[in-house]
């Protein structure tokens, strides 16, 4: 499979419903269950498929992207023909006439024309699942499709944001936000690579924005599209309260076994930090903690990535922390998410609730 398909993580059109979680840093950076972070899954996915060139449109704030990703052995990308391209916006070209995603499709052209792949796997960052893609790609040949969306039955997929698609027997005749359709589309999708730029250059000539919703949605009944169902434990990313209920959820240790060691290991890239340290009168319940971490007080339901502190006295409970930050003697926090490198001051109390956790941004003392 590997070199009949190309991959590509697009990122342009991200969810901006993620408030302080991306100040700083591009969605799909933001780290998830400790020492992973969200493009993690989208690489693995691939390369667990038999992908081993995958482009990143990112769009903005990519620094830490570029940084998590500087070392593709880490993600198993160790041959001569394995790359991971992160391919960042051109806006030097005084001709150039295509907007929104269409920019990075039309000036990363070559990503595609120089590729000898016949097919393309694109997705973007809202489903996140520990599967791979074979059999979703054996189905797009089998049936000679020109387009492929893999999607999910699901009865309570997140509401609003989530197309849906009508079908007739093997065919994709709509894509809506029915909300009393289960039939959800992932945002991921196979194409036929010559269609895919094909659409790209019309798109391009028509002034259009977005190359999925108007080269491909409001194009249905020209394409010969097919749809494939995944049957595996997945999340939906794109809301700080999914972010959130997500991570608390993976804290159930059967959920947490088979999503993250189950059929794939997820990739991630490699620490050489020391084991966690528990220091005597510590007390840790049912969490996830990172290499690095240090903890003198109390830790319940909860997720700490890498270097964190906990001091003595501290009581954290049903929450997500980001890597170097130092939680004080005193304080209590529950149900919050702390960004990295955050200082909590002694006998400080930051509660949020469930559907609605304290947030803190990168970087600030409290």
């Amino acid at each position: 499979m590997s070199n009949e398909i190309l991959g590509l993580i697009n990122l342009v059109e991200d969810n901006d419903n993620l408030d302080e979680l991306t100040y700083f840093r591009n969605a799909a950076a933001i780290p998830f269950m400790g020492r992973y972070r969200v493009i993690d899954f989208k690489i693995s996915n691939f390369w667990y498929s038999g992908v081993n060139v995958i482009g990143v449109f990112a769009n903005n704030k990519f620094r830490s992207l570029l940084d998590h990703l500087n070392r593709e052995e880490d993600f198993g990308m160790e041959g001569r023909k394995s790359r991971i391209f992160v391919l960042p916006p051109d806006w030097n070209d005084p001709t150039d006439i295509s907007r929104g995603d269409l920019k990075y499709y039309h000036n990363h052209m070559d990503l595609f024309t120089r590729s000898s792949s016949e097919h393309v796997i694109i997705s973007d960052l809202t489903y996140i699942t520990n599967d791979d893609f074979r059999k979703a790609f054996l189905h797009h040949k089998e049936v000679d499709a020109d387009i492929t969306l893999i999607g999910e039955v699901h009865d309570n997929a997140p509401t609003g944001s989530m197309l849906r698609m009508s079908t007739e027997e093997d065919r994709v005749t709509g894509l809506n936000y029915d909300e009393s359709n289960p039939h959800v589309y992932t945002g991921v999708f196979i194409i036929k690579k010559e269609l895919l730029i094909d659409i790209i250059r019309y798109c391009v000539n028509n002034f259009k924005e977005s190359m999925f919703h108007q080269g491909i949605r409001e194009r249905l009944s020209e394409y010969k599209v097919s749809h494939y169902n995944m049957n595996s434990t997945s999340f939906y990313f794109g809301t700080v309260e999914r972010y959130f209920n997500n991570s608390m959820k993976l804290l159930d240790k059967e959920t947490y076994r088979e999503f993250l060691y189950g059929k794939n290991r997820v990739m991630t890239k490699i620490s050489t930090r020391p084991s966690t340290l528990y220091k005597a009168d510590s007390k840790v319940k049912n969490s996830v903690l990172s290499n690095g971490v240090v903890v003198r007080g109390t830790v319940e339901n909860s997720v700490l990535s890498r270097n964190v502190v906990i001091e003595a006295g501290a009581t954290v409970k049903n929450a997500v922390i980001f890597a170097n930050s130092v939680v004080n003697s005193g304080a209590y926090l529950e149900n919050v998410i702390i960004d990295k490198d955050v200082v909590i001051k002694e006998n400080r109390q930051l509660i949020g609730t469930e559907n609605k956790p304290f947030i803190t941004a990168k970087r600030t003392h409290i």
